[in-house]
């Protein structure tokens, strides 16, 4: 198997592991929350309930005895009031409260009654059978208790349930307002609106009201503590809560696993990366000497561990590299020496024109000969050709060695590059060269004394070598963090053999019987200008002319 295959089956079996990792807690999670929510003792408002979430509330024993679920007489008591299963025909089959009004058979004025108040609720279970639960809760009890003696003095039975209750006996006028407190605390009077809200949504209110209307016109109210009192704030809140706890657990397990699986992952691929990271900064700083790890090999063959058998085909390929780059640099080292031998026959080079200079002094000098001024003129002309020539020519290559060894003094300043091209423009002798255009507020960092000496080697090249006549341009762009600077001509183009080696052409070549142009070392020069104030340059050249671009990182 190759080594992306290798890698590849590793790298599954671990996410399978780590997948199913996952698995395991979400179910887990998700059956914590079931079993919470399935264990709750009661139901929060039993009102608000569908017949469907009924259903497993009730059941039926073997001899016909139906049984109410202990979850649905909690949530009846908690809900103060009576849960009873009752068949079409009015009998009781199940109630959550024994002697609860009528005890094993409602009729049909009975029921008809119920449809005038809204104190009960009905759900129909199929099979003839329906869940009614009617509300019975202690303030409606002790009212009617206390109506039927009122206005008679309060008995001390009443007295004393009022007293268990820790509940209040009330009279309120027809206007609404509080003529006396019979038995209890006196408490904050109470409008119409909060003694209708307080006999509706038990579970939401901290106080129970009941209230009824005297034949006198007044009104009797009884109130008393909430003991069932269970808003759905707070049970939303905790509800909440127990999500974000169950949230948070899940994640401190994941991270708890995802510490240790990555403590294992980075063990089984980890110690072997910064093997290679290091063996790779080794070569980067031109050591070839093995490095060895304990580790990860053995002791007697000195091979990877079985563990990390699957990473011998990137060390092996470590080695060769080691063994390539050694040799690289014994070739570098002896391109060195070639580069310095052709230095020293490029010296040698330069005796051609300095014979030609010779050559004529001397015949000059000759007392041989009688030479006309022409003939002189024609001499003299040619040896100063020669020994500007040669001058250009050490300058530049003395240049380039500087340029190589930083041994030039570059001032960069901030520059505002299309301002400078355009001075640099309006200055030029060449009318060739066009106005410069593109993006007006480009700023580089550069030397301006060597940027002109750049633009001066591209924009001469662009002339010298286009036909004349042919226009050049330059153009200024900004891009995100860089600024390219382009310079264009529609002459015929570079030769792809010359295009290549454009930048490494060191010199141009001399020959005395032909024209000097030049030192062929322009080009060479403006790269490394370019590159010592980080940037770049590329030529692209075709039919339709030549585009030198420079590449600069933007101010």
């Amino acid at each position: 198997m190759s080594l992306s295959g290798k890698m590849t089956a590793r790298f599954l079996v671990y996410f399978v592991l780590f997948y199913g990792f996952l698995l395991i807690a979400s179910f887990g999670l998700s059956a914590y929350f079931f079993y919470d929510i399935t264990s709750t003792s009661s139901y929060s408002n039993i009102r608000e309930l569908d017949a469907f979430e009924l259903e497993s509330d009730f059941k039926k024993d073997a001899d016909g005895t139906y049984h109410l679920s202990q979850k649905l007489i909690n949530s009846a008591n908690a809900n103060s009031g009576v849960v009873q299963l009752i068949d079409t025909n009015g009998t009781v089959l199940a109630s959550s409260k024994k002697g609860f009004k009528c005890c094993t058979n409602y009729s049909i004025s009975q029921f008809v009654e119920m449809t005038k108040s809204s104190k009960s609720f009905v759900w129909n279970q199929g099979n003839g059978l329906y869940l009614v639960f009617i509300d019975n809760h202690l303030a409606q009890q002790l009212l009617s208790t206390i109506v039927q003696q009122y206005p008679a003095e309060l008995s001390k039975e009443i007295q004393k349930e009022l007293a268990n209750a820790n509940a209040s006996f009330e009279i309120y006028n027809a206007a609404g307002k509080r003529e006396q407190v019979i038995f209890g605390d006196s408490k904050k009077e109470l409008s119409g609106i909060e003694i209708l809200a307080g006999s509706h949504d038990y579970m939401e209110r901290k106080e129970i009201v009941a209230s009824e209307i005297l034949k006198d016109g007044t009104t009797a109210v009884v109130r008393l503590r909430n003991s069932h009192y269970n808003p759905f704030e707070p049970a939303l809140e905790n509800g909440i809560k127990k999500f974000f706890v169950g949230i948070l657990v899940f994640h401190v397990l994941l991270l708890l696993f995802t510490l240790l699986f990555s403590f294992w992952i980075g063990n089984r691929f980890g110690r072997p990366v910064l093997y290679f990271l290091r063996r790779i900064e080794k070569l980067g700083k031109q050591d070839y000497a093995s490095l060895d790890d304990r580790k990860l090999r053995t002791k007697k063959t000195g091979r990877f561990k079985r563990k990390y058998r699957v990473y011998e085909d990137i060390d092996q390929s470590l080695s060769r590299l080691t063994h390539t780059l050694q040799e690289n640099e014994r070739k570098i080292l002896q391109t060195e020496k070639l580069r310095e031998d052709w230095i020293t026959g490029l010296s040698h080079d330069l005796k051609t024109p300095l014979s030609s200079i010779y050559g004529y002094s001397t015949m000059l000098s000759s007392n041989d000969y009688e030479w006309s001024d022409t003939e002189v003129k024609h001499f003299a002309k040619t040896m100063q050709e020669k020994a500007t020539y040669m001058d250009a020519l050490i300058e530049d290559l003395t240049y380039t060695y500087q340029l190589k060894n930083n041994a030039i003094a570059i001032h960069k300043i901030d520059l505002n590059l299309f301002d400078f091209i355009l001075g640099y423009v309006n200055s030029s002798v060449w009318p060739e060269l066009q106005q410069p255009t593109g993006h007006p507020e480009a700023h580089v960092f550069f030397d301006p004394k060597l940027l002109a000496r750049v633009l001066d080697n591209i924009v001469g090249n662009a002339i010298k070598h286009t036909p004349k006549g042919t226009k050049v341009f330059i153009e200024i762009e900004k891009k995100k963090d860089s600024v390219y600077l382009q310079v264009r001509d529609d002459g015929n183009g570079i030769p792809t053999e010359e295009l290549e080696n454009l930048f490494d052409r060191y010199y141009r070549g001399t020959n005395t019987t032909s024209e000097v142009s030049g030192t062929g070392l322009g080009l060479a020069i403006t790269k490394q200008l370019v590159e010592a104030h980080a940037g770049q340059i590329h030529v692209d050249s075709g039919d339709n002319g030549t585009i030198v671009s420079i590449v600069l990182p933007a101010v």
